[in-house]
């Protein structure tokens, strides 16, 4: 007997539309594929010995969240002084992707002014995503240049990427590079004193 069903999969953020699941089955296999890029989710085969598992590596749900930053520690919309904010949130530090445009274009990304000596970076990038790193375990023992000492959150990072998991949620940007494609993306660090 072969039967195919029609369910809802889940919902993507900022509704921008439901994801369906169908599932194909019959007395020798059952697949489940998502409407979202045609992505077969479950592929269970009989072995041997007749006992059917899913070789599916993946996902049973979309569990991948953007969240809203809005009147968390993580809004950094605005300019904020980053040890106070980490103090005043009681936030040990970030080491958190954050979401920006899905364009492929060059978009702003971040602008840091550091007030003591008026240097700004400002970063442009093509990824949709940014990694900020402030140095969480940096403990005093690494020594730097000229004797520097660099205690916990004396530096920070800022990496553009793609989304963390991105290859396992079907409503993040694509991370997949297909043989043929070519890696495209560029950033730029705009440095400047104000």
């Amino acid at each position: 007997m072969v039967s195919v069903t029609r369910a809802v999969f889940g919902d993507l953020p900022l509704g921008a539309g439901t994801v369906e699941k169908f599932q194909l089955q019959s007395d020798l296999l059952r697949v489940d594929i998502i409407s979202w890029g045609c992505t077969i989710t479950a592929l269970e085969v009989k072995d041997r010995q007749g006992r059917a598992s899913d070789v599916v590596l993946g996902f049973a749900e979309l569990e991948g969240e953007v969240a809203p930053v809005q009147g968390t520690a993580f809004d950094l919309r605005k300019p904020v002084q980053l040890g106070k904010h980490l103090q005043e949130f009681h936030v040990n530090g970030f080491d958190h992707n954050f979401c920006l445009t899905r364009s492929k274009e060059k978009h702003f990304c971040a602008r840091v002014h550091h007030a003591g000596s008026g240097r700004v970076l400002e970063v442009y990038t093509t990824q949709p995503g940014v990694q900020f790193y402030t140095g969480n375990f940096l403990d005093g023992s690494l020594k730097g240049k000229s004797g520097a000492v660099y205690p916990k959150h004396s530096g920070f990072c800022l990496e553009t990427q793609n989304w963390p998991d991105a290859v396992n949620q079907p409503h993040f940007p694509p991370v997949l590079l297909r043989p043929g494609e070519e890696y495209d993306h560029t950033t730029w660090f705009k440095f400047s004193v104000a």
